[in-house]
């Protein structure tokens, strides 16, 4: 009975490779197709914000809320939308836009995880996923969150959920939250504050580079995770033991 099993699972894992793969060629492809218009419009930065301007509020509560459906939902990586928003808004706004919308996002996943309970949040997130941090957050507390929180390459989305499922103060680890995701928003944003002032050479290397990183995490996922998980224990041992 494994037997089956085992083809079926390998099946989906080679599925998936295919589409990923198959997204990235059409990326590519279109980048290569219309990398001219592409790169004329959004290279004149002024141009664009001057479009976004005129939706007024609008354009920071859509980012906000993308951010908020971005931690509950992961659709794509918070890296991304803190990029575009230093773009948009500049390096200053987009942080806090971008803050903004992590606070209200984990505010809410910890707060319906708690409500509702493990079953609700499993509806979300892959129990395989929960379980990977269950051992390490039971035994290691709040400053294990902050640090997942902190490090890259980490499930800080699912660690929200995972939060409000301990007897941990709601307020507590919502600061924790900000703090530990602050470095990273800020880093992003100006990246996206400064990209109209790269080059077309260093654009390419750049989104090539992304689209290596993200294809390799994706594949390991689960091994960068696990590395990572056991080196962000052994610093929380090792800040308590100091």
């Amino acid at each position: 009975m494994s037997f089956p099993w085992y083809i079926e699972g390998m099946g989906r894992i080679r599925g998936r490779t295919l589409a990923v793969l198959g997204f990235l060629a059409l990326a590519v492809t279109a980048l290569l197709i219309w990398h001219r218009p592409l790169l004329s419009l959004f290279a004149d930065r002024t141009t664009v914000q001057e479009f976004v301007t005129r939706f007024g509020y609008w354009a920071p509560l859509a980012t906000i809320l993308l951010h908020v459906a971005q931690v509950l939902l992961a659709p794509i990586p918070g890296q991304v939308i803190d990029a575009v928003n230093g773009y948009l808004f500049g390096a200053v706004w987009g942080t806090v836009y971008s803050l903004v919308g992590v606070i209200i996002g984990s505010s809410l996943a910890m707060a319906l995880a708690r409500r509702f309970g493990r079953p609700w949040a499993e509806r979300l997130i892959k129990r395989e996923t929960l379980e990977r941090l269950d051992g390490y957050s039971q035994q290691k507390g709040a400053l294990f969150f902050f640090l997942v929180f902190l490090f890259p390459f980490l499930p800080d989305d699912v660690a929200c959920f995972l939060a409000g499922l301990t007897l941990l103060p709601l307020l507590e680890l919502v600061v924790l939250a900000a703090i530990g995701r602050l470095p990273g928003i800020v880093a992003a944003n100006f990246v996206g504050a400064n990209a109209a002032a790269l080059t077309r050479t260093q654009v390419t290397f750049f989104i090539t580079g992304v689209m290596a990183i993200a294809l390799v995490f994706w594949r390991y996922q689960e091994k960068i995770e696990m590395a990572m998980l056991k080196i962000t224990a052994w610093f929380t041992d090792l800040v308590r033991s100091s």
